[in-house]
């Protein structure tokens, strides 16, 4: 299969048609490409509330703003991933739910249904900005390539959530992600790496890219879209199956095998998917000793 990842710089448009022009020429460019899966990046959905003339407002105020175009947003990628037969992660875009928003990916299908996963743990920013809430489940989805789960940025840092997809089935994880600065990006790239090692699998990070004028929650953005894997036999030795530049827009796209990457599980150099459970009974018990 190939795989697209972007690293997206969303922009104010005039009209929603023209929101649609640009997402139908992405897609159009990753499809003639021979593209099978597309990614785009939290909060690229951001997009879906930058129509009209440019007019700021307080963090707390835009969840409502991409809550109001979040059906348009959906029902838009709906038709382009059924119209070119692709799967497609949609930018992440805040919706409701109850009284509160999440922070919510949606994955759609070549027939154009739709599935989701919401960020589960939020950062600082979200919960207090923002005033968002974290999402409560875990959902994975079966594709024609494997099955398939989604991390959103700042849930890449935690390993117990890739575990748990991986224990479940989980080929390959996908990070859409929005981060501020160098560090933010530093921590999210390499959190998906060490997810590839631990669990001994594909991790496609794509990072949405600023700053949007006149839009407090992309005023700042930096990223490098890529693709990950576990360095073992017959992968990468570096872990890099493809990246792109720093802040370079764009589309990254590779021809990948799920089950050749996740052949190391089985027939790997080390174990780290099959050796995991040994961690437990060790911790435990932990020894403290002081030292003069």
């Amino acid at each position: 299969m190939k795989i697209a990842t972007s690293a997206y710089l969303p922009e104010w448009h005039p009209s929603w048609s023209s929101v649609e022009e640009k997402l139908a020429k992405w897609v159009e460019a990753a499809v003639a490409q021979g593209a099978d899966l597309l990614v785009f990046p939290e909060y690229a959905g951001c997009e879906a509330a930058l129509v009209g003339a440019p007019n700021d407002c307080a963090p707390a105020d835009w969840p409502a703003r991409m809550a109001d175009r979040a059906e348009d947003w959906l029902a838009l990628h709906c038709d382009l991933a059924a119209q070119h037969g692709v799967y497609i992660v949609a930018g992440s875009i805040c919706v409701r739910s109850g009284d509160t928003y999440v922070n919510r990916s949606y994955f759609i299908g070549p027939s154009g249904d739709a599935e989701w996963q919401d960020k589960l743990i939020l950062t600082p920013y979200e919960r207090d900005d923002m005033q968002i809430s974290g999402g409560d489940e875990i959902r994975l989805f079966d594709t024609k390539h494997g099955r398939v789960g989604i991390l959103i940025c700042y849930d890449s840092e935690f390993p117990i959530w890739s575990r748990t997809m991986c224990e479940q089935g989980a080929d390959m994880i996908l990070v859409p992600s929005a981060t501020d600065f160098p560090a933010g990006q530093t921590r999210v790239r390499q959190s998906c790496r060490a997810r590839a090692i631990e669990n001994q699998c594909l991790i496609v990070q794509s990072p949405v890219l600023g700053p949007v004028p006149d839009c407090d929650i992309l005023d700042q953005g930096t990223g490098r879209a890529a693709i990950f894997c576990p360095p073992d036999h017959g992968l990468p030795s570096n872990g890099i199956i493809a990246q792109g530049e720093t802040d370079e827009a764009g589309w990254i796209i590779a021809e990948v095998d799920p089950a050749a990457i996740c052949a190391p599980r089985q027939t790997g150099q080390v174990g780290n998917f099959s050796h995991w459970v040994e961690q437990d009974s060790r911790a435990n018990s932990v020894i403290i000793s002081a030292l003069a």
